[in-house]
């Protein structure tokens, strides 16, 4: 793998404005990001581009697919992509999250997360996998 390409990561996240402050500070800290809108447009963009090297996206998405779902899919096709996930609380989202804790690749965070901690953590998360 070359050393100087920046990593990319897939940002899935319904609300426009978290969106674009986690494609802002990611950018910012030199990654490559591709934006997707939902779980569903998540799977496509996942489908689409070989060169994701983590998947940074919200829990509780709407359409009917959540992101521990679409993460389980991905999972599915690339075994050791990791996937970082970050929700408010919520019951439903507790539950969902107790299903993603059995996956080694998945990582949870809660928001508001802290913008200065993320890219050191993706980072972190995109190391290990490549270990």
């Amino acid at each position: 793998m070359e050393t100087n390409k920046p990593s990319t990561v897939l940002v899935v996240e319904d609300d426009p404005g978290a969106r674009d402050i986690a494609v802002q500070m990611l950018k910012f800290t030199g990654f490559n990001v591709i934006e997707a809108i939902d779980a569903q447009s998540g799977l496509e963009q996942f489908k689409q581009n070989s060169d994701i090297d983590l998947v940074f996206s919200d829990v509780i998405m709407p359409g009917g697919t959540s992101g521990i779902e679409m993460a389980k899919e991905m999972l599915a096709q690339k075994p050791h992509i990791p996937i970082l996930l970050a929700t408010g609380y919520s019951a439903k989202a507790e539950a969902l999250l107790n299903k993603a804790a059995q996956s080694n690749n998945i990582g949870v965070v809660a928001k508001p997360y802290d913008i200065n901690k993320i890219p050191k953590l993706i980072s972190a998360m995109i190391r290990n996998a490549q270990d």
